[in-house]
C-alpha cells in the first residue's frame, strides 16, 4: 500500500454549496482501500479488521463519524493517542500511523511528545527534540517519583540547573509530515518553591513562567505563524518540572500522540495519580485512545481486571471518546528460538476485556502471524537482536496494516451510512 495510494484513497464528490455543509448536500465521499501493500512478506498473515463491540459510550463511531467528517468538510481534528510499551518508545509504529493518515486526511501537528530523554531510544519521528544540561527524567515503569506526578504519558523531567534547556523543533525540510505547527503547548508542573524558566521560540524569549504555586498540572500555549519553528525551555532559576509540549497547526487533518513507555503494562499504568493523568486526557481530549501493552504482563489473572479499571476512568476523562485495545505481538524466550507461550493467552485476555468493556479491538498478534511468528521474522531480520521488539520494517508493517484496517472499516461504515460525518 504505497504511500502515494493512501493519499489518493479518499476521493471526495463535488464540494458542497457555500454555507449549505449543514443541509443535505453534504459532499459525497467515497472511500478507496488500497489494493496492494508496500510491505509484503512470505510471512504475511490474513489481514485483521477492526472489531467494534461498543454500545455508546465507548463503541467506535465517534472516531468514524469525526474521521468522515474530517475527510467531507475538511474542516476539525481527529485526536489519536497510543499508550504503547518499549516497541513504541521509539515512536516507529505511532509515526507510521501518523503519517499515513496524516497524508490522507490532513497533518494538523506532530502532537504531544514528552520533554526528556528517559531512554536513549526515545526519538520521536518527524520531529526533532532533545536536552542541554543535567536532567532527571522519570517514567512510572523503569525510574519511579514518590509524588506519582508523571502528567498523562507517564514521563517528566525536572531540573534545578540554570541555562539547562529542552526543546523541540518541526521536521527536517523534505520530511512527508511535521514540517510545520502554528501552535506550541508547554506543559509543567506548578509546585511550591518550584522555579522559572525562560520560553524561547527561535531564539527570542516570549516569557518567563514562573511555576511557584499550587501543585497542579499547568499549561502555557504560544501561536506561530505556521511554518517551521524551534520551542526552548530554559531553566532560569530553582526547580522545574516539566511534563511535555505539543506542536498543532490551526487546520484540519490528524494528530497521532504516540505515548511510548518502557515496561509498560496495564499493572504499571496503575503508578500515575488518576486526577493528573485525567486532566491530561481531558486536555488532549482524544477522539480514539489506544491501549497497545501487553508485552510485560504477566499477572494473568489480574490482566482483564485492570485494563476494564482502565478504560472505566479513561471514560471519566474522555466521555465523547473511543476506546480500543490491540493484542500485543509475539515474542522469542531468551536464549531460545522458541515463542514465550505466554502471549497467545495474553492476546485473549486482551481481547476478553475489549469485549466486556465494550470497546474496540483489533488483533495484531495475528495480523503478524500469531504464534510462532517472531522467530519467522527474527530469521529474517525484521525484529531487534533480543528477539522481543521489532525492527524499522516489522514496526512500518504493523502501523501500514492497522491504517489499511481503519480505511476498510471507514469504507464499510460510509456505505452503510453515505451521511456519516454531515452535520445534521
Amino acid at each position: 500500500m504505497r504511500l502515494a495510494l493512501i493519499a489518493g484513497a479518499l476521493a471526495l464528490g463535488s464540494a458542497p454549496a457555500r454555507g449549505d455543509v449543514h443541509g443535505d448536500n453534504c459532499a459525497a465521499v467515497k472511500v478507496a482501500v488500497p489494493a496492494r501493500f508496500d510491505l509484503v512478506t512470505k510471512h504475511d498473515a490474513p489481514l485483521q479488521d477492526i472489531v467494534d463491540y461498543g454500545t455508546s459510550p465507548g463503541s467506535l463511531d465517534p472516531l468514524f463519524t469525526k474521521l468522515a467528517q474530517v475527510a467531507r468538510l475538511k474542516r476539525g481534528v481527529l485526536r489519536i493517542g497510543i499508550y504503547g510499551d518499549s516497541n513504541w518508545t521509539n515512536d516507529r509504529t505511532a509515526g507510521e500511523i501518523r503519517r499515513r493518515l496524516q497524508i490522507s486526511f490532513g497533518d494538523a501537528g506532530h502532537g504531544f511528545i514528552a520533554f526528556g530523554i528517559p531512554w536513549g531510544w526515545y526519538h520521536h519521528q518527524n520531529v526533532q527534540h532533545g536536552t542541554t544540561g543535567a536532567w532527571t527524567t522519570w517514567n512510572i515503569a523503569t525510574m519511579t517519583v514518590r509524588d506519582q506526578l508523571y502528567g498523562f504519558a507517564g514521563i517528566s523531567a525536572e531540573s534545578t540547573q540554570a541555562g539547562a534547556t529542552a526543546w523541540v523543533e518541526t521536521a527536517k525540510a523534505g520530511d512527508p509530515v511535521g514540517t510545520a505547527v502554528s501552535a506550541f503547548e508547554v506543559w509543567y508542573l506548578a509546585q511550591p518553591k518550584g522555579g522559572s524558566f525562560d520560553v524561547i521560540i527561535d531564539g527570542e524569549v516570549k516569557e518567563t513562567v514562573a511555576s511557584d504555586g499550587t501543585l497542579e498540572m499547568k499549561f502555557a500555549r504560544y501561536k506561530v505563524p505556521d511554518g517551521s519553528h524551534r520551542l526552548t525551555i530554559k531553566v532560569k532559576k530553582g526547580r522545574v518540572r516539566l511534563f511535555g509540549a505539543t506542536l498543532e497547526r490551526e487546520r484540519p487533518g490528524v494528530i497521532v500522540d504516540g505515548i511510548g513507555i518502557n515496561a509498560l503494562s496495564a499493572a504499571t499504568m496503575t503508578r500515575m495519580e488518576p486526577a493528573n493523568q485525567n486532566a491530561g486526557l481531558a486536555r488532549r481530549n482524544y477522539d480514539l485512545l489506544l491501549d497497545v501493552t501487553g508485552t510485560n504482563m504477566w499477572a494473568a489473572q489480574a490482566h482483564t481486571k485492570l485494563l476494564g479499571k482502565h478504560i472505566a476512568q479513561w471514560r471519566h476523562a474522555l466521555p465523547n471518546a473511543s476506546f480500543m485495545l490491540w493484542s500485543a505481538p509475539d515474542f522469542m524466550s531468551e536464549g531460545t528460538n522458541a515463542s514465550v507461550p505466554r502471549m497467545k493467552q495474553n492476546a485473549k485476555e486482551k481481547h476478553d476485556a475489549a469485549k466486556e468493556s465494550k470497546v474496540g479491538w483489533w488483533d495484531q498478534y495475528e495480523a503478524l502471524g500469531g504464534w510462532g511468528s517472531m522467530p519467522k521474522w527474527h530469521k529474517d531480520g525484521w525484529d531487534t537482536p533480543d528477539g522481543v521488539h521489532m525492527g524499522p520494517k516489522l514496526s512500518a508493517y504493523i502501523g501500514e496494516r492497522f491504517v489499511y484496517a481503519v480505511l476498510k472499516e471507514l469504507a464499510r461504515r460510509v456505505e452503510r451510512d453515505p451521511k456519516l460525518g454531515c452535520t445534521r
